[in-house]
């Protein structure tokens, strides 16, 4: 018999009894048999066409799985009888010492306890097989996976991805004297919060791991149905390649939803993260790098780990490498390589069709049963870009979004994570279906001008500089607007003869051919680059506006102009959005050329609106900037007040209190006030402080910190089993959110200055708060080029450090909108430094 625990989508089997005591055992989630399990039918297992499993499957794991990505299909493997292992053990081949202590602890175990019985990969009988199919075979007959960890191989990272996506118990080992990849581990992050076992040699992995082996227990308990509305999960590399930026268009050509983990947003991903998006997900995608990138290897093995967990799951799964190099020999036969960008969308094509096919067939609905209000509770993604419908629940009308949205704004300032994409959604979406307007969103990334900067713009003196950027935007603008309106007002523009001629004339100056692929903006954009980039080199010396308009425009540009405002007459309105301008520019190393990209943009929306204004159309532009970018271009323009800044600052905890009122309200359905709400999912206080305010104390006051630290305490409440999260579950997830916090800033530094993160590990056990002689000595074995006083104001700049005042209050820089200067003033004499509460757990604080 086959039961189901409904809203769990697990099942076990009972094959010589009628009755549900063995699915009733294994699944927690359930308080009473009675009709709660429903049979299903009397099949035969190895036959049986069932869902996907995932974690807590029961017995069914040591049958073969019903989707596996080597077969791209039903797993194709006969599972040969063997018998249960009390531990299975994985780990590197080299380096040899590390090998051989693992191997001999297993040795002393089993000689001096007979009733373990353990193996390892070297045991196995590979000869004419697939080496990772008896891989996975040996775990699914396995109760435990040892991993040693010592070193980063890419490897045992897929192989433990893979046990977790079983739902095996995990134990990894490693030697802590061995540090050669110490720096890659603390870069990926993720396995830091698992909990070693620790060993010096062999003897002393003997002593420790039987009893750990009998204690392990699986390391999540939280389940999740899979995601309707974005069932593909695509994992970012940290630097935008071409190949990447084809699959980003492909993908979202593909009519498939997705969510997207963005190392240049948030540099870490938690383990549990990793699993909740995996589980999440229909298909996976990991964009592998280069091994001659800086980087590739922290992120190369978390896609292996990712990949390797969604193999086990049962997802869909590509793994796209960029270059021919060796793969390891666990994930070889998945990986898909090419070595001309143009390869890209040709390798998507055979993997997304399957996928799409496979979505629209999924049938299954589950047996409802009510979750407990805490598995209910979802505070949403941290970034934006991952739940843009999902903000239409929650979105809080602030004062700052009616501004822009009423056209007082042409810029919207804050950090990473404030909320700037939030209003940049929140706008769009205001306009997106309104017949009287035209909204133009564009996310041009700042890496993407990296080919125009070196090749031609390094070579023009700075005012030539400005006007090729000008014009460049210019076109650009006026070419996007003609696709726009191409592409959306087909059967509108028909209903009228005069506006008819207007698109068919705007789409014959705009090239589009409508039996080609016009590829996503990203394309576009790489394209005209690449265009530009060609005509120059035709162009010895580019000194006259002919020259410079010879350069840019492929199309009479001034036709194409008036074609665009006689067009848009018949709208009231026009939006240009401009997102992402910055997303790869190092935080407070902008270069001048990055702000004259900035600057010469807005000169361009300046002539586009006076250009349509006259045709009695109100244009707005609006483009969203980190606020140290937004310092950069004060400096570097004399008409300061030119374009109206609009500044995201969160002081208020009001503010926050309701931005978490929406998101609890949003998906447990509980509409009653904060007040009420927050003390049935939240213990009321930690230690004497009242629970709301501590987290809040522990961000940087800006939302996307807030929502990781209550996400990552919500997980931790759930798979420790409670009905609300405790005062000791927040203590413990702050630990993870802490490292987290601690290795982004390290990201971000690391922009600036490629060893000033490493000032960090000087403050390691340090006290809480250090005076200026103790910042001083800490800040004394600095690189060369970067003095004290600098990494003084860059660390007060990124908050980290903050000052006592003179009511021996901590403050920091975002509450004084970043300026150092104003809130060194406001210090006490002598001057005291405090590290941010966010990072005090990840060094070990003490005070």
């Amino acid at each position: 018999m086959i039961y189901r625990c409904a809203p769990k989508e697990r099942i076990w089997s009972k094959r010589d009894t009628n009755d549900a005591e063995t699915a009733y055992a294994n699944c927690p989630h359930i308080t009473s048999k009675d009709k709660l399990f429903k049979n299903i039918d009397t099949v035969n297992l190895s036959t049986h066409k069932m869902p996907p499993l995932t974690q807590g499957q029961g017995n069914l794991i040591s049958h073969p799985p019903q989707y596996c990505q080597y077969a791209t299909g039903q797993c194709d493997q006969v599972f040969d009888p063997t018998p249960q292992l009390d531990a299975f053990f994985l780990y590197p081949g080299e380096p040899r010492i590390i090998a051989r202590a693992v191997e001999d602890g297993m040795r002393i175990i089993s000689e001096s306890n007979s009733t373990i019985s353990l193996s390892s990969w070297r045991d196995m009988a590979v000869s004419g097989q697939i080496v990772f199919c008896k891989v996975c075979q040996r775990q699914r007959f396995s109760a435990v996976v040892v991993a040693d960890v010592s070193t980063l191989n890419f490897n045992v990272l897929f192989e433990i991805g893979y046990a977790m996506g079983l739902g095996l118990p995990i134990i990894p080992i490693r030697d802590v004297s061995y540090v050669r990849d110490a720096k890659d581990f603390d870069e990926l992050g993720m396995l830091d919060t698992f909990g070693y076992l620790d060993f010096e040699n062999s003897e002393d992995l003997a002593q420790k791991l039987p009893p750990a082996v009998k204690s392990a227990r699986p390391v999540f308990a939280q389940q999740y149905s899979l995601s309707q509305d974005q069932p593909l999960y695509l994992v970012k590399s940290p630097v935008a390649t071409d190949g990447l930026i084809k699959l980003m268009s492909g993908v979202k050509k593909s009519g498939l939803r997705f969510r997207t983990f963005d190392p240049k947003e948030n540099s870490r991903l938690s383990l549990q993260e990793a699993y909740k998006q995996v589980q999440l997900s229909l298909g996976v995608i990991a964009h592998l790098m280069s091994s001659n990138r800086r980087g590739s290897k922290a992120h190369n093995a978390r896609s292996a780990f990712i990949c390797g967990l969604a193999m086990a799951s049962e997802k869909y799964v590509m793994m796209l490498q960029e270059e021919d190099i060796q793969q390891p020999i666990d994930y070889r036969d998945v990986v898909r390589t090419y070595t001309d960008p143009q390869q890209v969308q040709a390798l998507l094509g055979s993997f997304i069709q399957p996928l799409y096919e496979a979505f629209q067939n999924k049938r299954f609905v589950p047996i409802t049963l009510p979750l407990r209000p805490l598995e209910t509770l979802d505070f949403g993604d941290v970034a934006a870009e991952n739940e843009i419908n999902a903000l239409k629940s929650y979105f809080i009308v602030t004062a700052q979004y009616q501004d822009v949205r009423r056209g007082h704004a042409r810029l919207v300032v804050g950090r990473k994570g404030s909320g700037k994409s939030a209003i940049f959604y929140g706008v769009r979406n205001a306009f997106w279906t309104s017949q009287s307007h035209l909204v133009l969103d564009l996310k041009p990334e700042g890496h993407q001008f990296t080919k125009l900067k070196e090749a031609l713009l390094s070579r023009l003196p700075q005012g030539m500089q400005e006007h090729v950027l000008t014009a460049f935007w210019s076109y650009l603008l006026l070419t996007e607007l003609a696709y726009k309106i191409v592409d959306i007002d087909a059967d509108v523009a028909r209903r009228n003869i005069q506006r008819y001629k207007l698109y068919l004339e705007i789409r014959e100056l705009s090239g589009w051919n409508p039996d080609a692929e016009q590829g996503d903006f990203s394309e576009r954009l790489l394209t005209l680059v690449d265009n530009i980039l060609e005509r120059g080199t035709f162009i010895q010396n580019i000194s006259t506006s002919a020259e410079v308009a010879q350069l840019i425009y492929s199309t009479d540009i001034r036709k194409l102009g008036d074609a665009i405002g006689q067009y848009l007459s018949s709208r009231e309105g026009v939006w240009l959005l401009f997102d992402n301008l910055d997303k790869g520019w190092p935080v407070n190393g902008a270069g001048p050329i990055d702000v004259l990209i900035l600057r010469s943009l807005l000169d361009a929306t300046r002539k586009l609106q006076r250009q349509i204004s006259r045709k009695n159309v109100e244009c707005r532009a609006v483009a969203f900037v980190r606020n140290d970018i937004y310092e950069h271009l004060l400096n570097a323009i004399p008409d300061k007040g030119k374009d109206t800044a609009i500044m995201l600052e969160w002081q208020d905890p009001e503010t926050f209190k309701m931005l978490v009122h929406r998101r609890i309200a949003a998906s447990t359905g509980h509409q009653e006030p904060f007040e009420q709400l927050w003390p049935m999912f939240f213990d009321s206080h930690v230690g004497v402080e009242e629970t709301f305010s501590y987290l809040l104390g522990r961000t940087m006051m800006r939302p996307r910190d807030l929502l990781r630290l209550l996400r990552e305490c919500v997980n931790v409440a759930v798979n420790r089993g409670r009905s609300k999260v405790a005062e000791a579950d927040i203590v413990y997830a702050e630990k993870t959110y802490s490292e987290d916090q601690l290795q982004e800033l390290m990201f971000e530094m690391r922009d600036v200055e490629a060893n000033l993160p490493d000032i960090l590990y000087a403050f390691i056990g340090s006290s809480s708060v250090v005076d200026g002689p103790e910042l001083n000595a800490k800040l004394a074995n600095l690189t060369d080029g970067v003095t004290p006083e600098r990494a003084t104001d860059l660390l007060l700049w990124f908050c980290f450090l903050g000052i006592m005042n003179a009511g021996g209050e901590d403050r920091f820089a975002y509450q004084y909108q970043y300026g150092v200067k104003r809130m060194l003033q406001d210090a006490r004499t002598p001057i005291r430094y405090t590290i941010h509460p966010a990072f005090r757990l990840a060094l070990g604080c003490s005070g």
